[in-house]
């Protein structure tokens, strides 16, 4: 079949129809492989989507309470702090997609200069008003491009969201420093839980996620941009789909795989249906 929208990936026309979710055609790239939203929607749409009953209505699509899960995510924004100044001491920090801001202030405590970037009216609202952030909510690619100025960018969750994936991690490379850092994170279509669950995955969910990267079509994206793959995760949660509605797990496997110990040894060997990419600029 011939989509609406050109792949972003190798920019070929020619998609193969994997599932129609909610009215949505969710396709694959037949030369590259990329899985997307073959339907081609604007930025202003797409942000349309995320008002308060995103962030906070547990009946509405999105995450149904982000502001009571801070303590969660502060204590995962430190782990990833931690990775990503393996990579780069701290300096200034951009981030994409900075919803309520606790990365950005986890990210201040510690010594980086921090600004953000959200589209979203309610969540940058939340970040400046209280948390005191610097947030634009401008797209990175529509900004006037501030070459070699930041040290590090990232996008937590947020590159399935975009309308033009390559455009805003060309304009990443652009704003970095030589040697800065980019760390993301998205799901992984190829994991064995995305794999399992098909269609009821529950990371599939049109119009809010637009994209549906691999290991391999993301290192393409970042590779064909100009970036050096640095160091690749996973989240280790193996097979195992909490959130989605048709489980393909049976509870008793579910249980052993979903223990401390089960994660922790998946993460070390770097397995998981959430990927973590941490990419270097050319010094």
């Amino acid at each position: 079949m011939c989509a609406e929208r050109a792949c972003d990936l190798c920019g070929s026309r020619r998609q193969a129809l994997l599932y129609d979710v909610d009215g949505y055609p969710i396709v694959r790239c037949e030369d590259c492989g990329l899985v997307f939203v073959g339907r081609a929607q604007t930025a202003q749409e797409l942000t349309a989507f995320y008002d308060s009953d995103y962030w906070e209505d547990p009946e509405a699509e999105g995450y149904g309470g982000y502001a009571a899960a801070e303590e969660r995510k502060r204590h995962h924004f430190a782990g990833l702090l931690g990775v990503l100044e393996t990579l780069r001491p701290p300096g200034a920090l951009l981030e994409v997609g900075s919803a309520y801001g606790f990365f950005l202030d986890e990210a201040s405590r510690r010594g980086w200069q921090v600004r953000g970037i959200e589209p979203s009216p309610h969540a940058a609202r939340h970040a400046r008003e209280q948390l005191g952030l610097d947030v634009a909510s401008e797209p990175l690619s529509e900004l006037a491009t501030e070459r070699n100025s930041v040290d590090a960018i990232v996008m937590w969750d947020v590159i399935e969201h975009l309308p033009d994936p390559r455009a805003t991690l060309e304009a990443a490379y652009a704003w970095l420093r030589p040697g800065g850092v980019l760390g993301l994170s998205t799901g992984d279509v190829k994991s064995l839980t995305a794999r399992l669950h098909g269609r009821g995955w529950s990371l599939l969910t049109p119009p809010w996620h637009q994209f549906y990267f691999s290991r391999r079509t993301m290192k393409r994206l970042l590779t064909d941009i100009g970036f050096k793959v640095v160091r690749v995760g996973g989240d280790g949660n193996v097979a195992v789909d909490a959130t989605s509605d048709r489980p393909r797990v049976p509870k008793a496997l579910a249980r052993v795989l979903s223990s401390r110990a089960a994660i922790t040894l998946a993460r070390k060997l770097g397995a998981g249906g959430i990927m973590f990419v941490f990419a270097r600029k050319a010094a």
